[in-house]
């Protein structure tokens, strides 16, 4: 088995090839631009026999490529009865020694790219669309296929030591990623945690409530930021003693709630004891605890009228019905983090 590695004195880079390999990972073929809109090596038809490509900078295959000045390509005569759909490339050769732009020809589909990691590698700037017995390409008939390419990700440690915003290019900055739209640096997403389970503690006052050995317990939770996302499941085994005080159940441990306002879960009850279904919301109280959902309570009414009085009651282990074997308890939402 081979083993190369360079640059080091007495172990240099002797090949293209070498050079091409190593050099393809600081940066990705492409145009270099951070804005689509540019016309960076775009190239354009004015409805003679040449296109022209505008001056720009390119990496093609770990080689640089710079046109300084407009570059006019001749478009061969469409000697065919059809359509001729050609393309504009960016061609590294390293027998020639050179990247060039070069008008290749096609037919009734766009030829396809030379991609050969030794020799030639070619990367699209624009498809051009010749008509039968025509050596003409119109504005219109030029497609754009330009792959655009340039900053890395930017590392910022915070406000004040942001470089300006750049179009296309992600700033990280501790665990919140930007995008720049070229005038400021909008946030696109923080870093949270994989969704993972836990068993939640459900609690009457003081009492822990015992569901049974053997009894479906699980909460789901995944993070984003600092909003959690969460689902508990409830599936008794067993008949828990009636107790006087409402049911609360613990939040994912490590993960308190945000001690400025109540957030809000739905939950449903649906019985296997003949015992019916039922709905209602949950609420956190963090004056109370910021580790629980601390209320659970469902719509009660004193009639049907329009005048009749609404309340709400809690959900206790007994009440509005005995939550037991067999039946299912499910609670959904979300909430702040502090």
């Amino acid at each position: 088995m081979a083993e190369f590695s360079a640059p080091f004195d007495g172990a240099s880079i002797t090949t293209e090839l070498q050079w091409s390999r190593m050099a393809r990972r600081w940066g990705m073929d492409g145009v270099h631009t951070e804005d689509p809109s540019s016309t960076v090596l775009k190239v354009t038809g004015s409805g003679t026999s040449t296109v022209a490509v505008a001056p720009g900078m390119a990496f093609v295959n770990g080689f640089y490529y710079s046109l300084d000045t407009t570059k006019n390509l001749a478009v061969p005569t469409n000697t065919s009865g059809a359509a001729r759909i050609d393309l504009v490339v960016l061609r590294a050769d390293q027998a020639a020694n050179s990247v060039t732009a070069v008008y290749k020809t096609g037919g009734t589909t766009a030829p396809p790219l030379t991609q050969d990691e030794a020799g030639v590698w070619e990367i699209p700037l624009a498809q051009c669309t010749v008509g039968a017995g025509s050596s003409v390409v119109t504005a219109a008939n030029v497609v754009d296929r330009r792959y655009l390419t340039d900053r890395g990700v930017w590392p910022s440690s915070g406000t004040a030591s942001r470089p300006p915003s750049a179009k296309q290019t992600l700033l990280v900055e501790g665990t919140d990623v930007y995008v720049g739209d070229g005038a400021e640096w909008r946030w696109l997403a923080s870093a949270g945690q994989k969704d993972f389970t836990y068993t939640p503690v459900w609690t009457a006052g003081t009492a822990t409530i015992n569901w049974g050995s053997g009894s479906q317990n699980i909460g789901r939770v995944q993070v984003v930021n600092k909003r959690v996302d969460l689902t508990i499941q409830l599936c008794p085994t067993g008949n828990p003693a009636a107790l006087s005080d409402p049911i609360s159940v613990s939040l994912p441990p490590g993960l308190p709630c945000t001690p400025a306002f109540r957030s809000l879960f739905i939950w449903q009850f649906t019985s296997s004891n003949g015992e019916k279904t039922a709905v209602g919301v949950g609420t956190t109280y963090p004056t109370e605890s910021t580790g629980t959902i601390a209320r659970l309570r469902y719509p009660t009414s004193a009639g049907t009228s329009a005048t009749a009085a609404v309340d709400s009651q809690f959900l206790f282990t007994d009440q509005p019905f005995n939550i037991r074997n067999g039946d299912y308890l499910t609670i959904d939402g979300s909430y702040w983090l502090a």
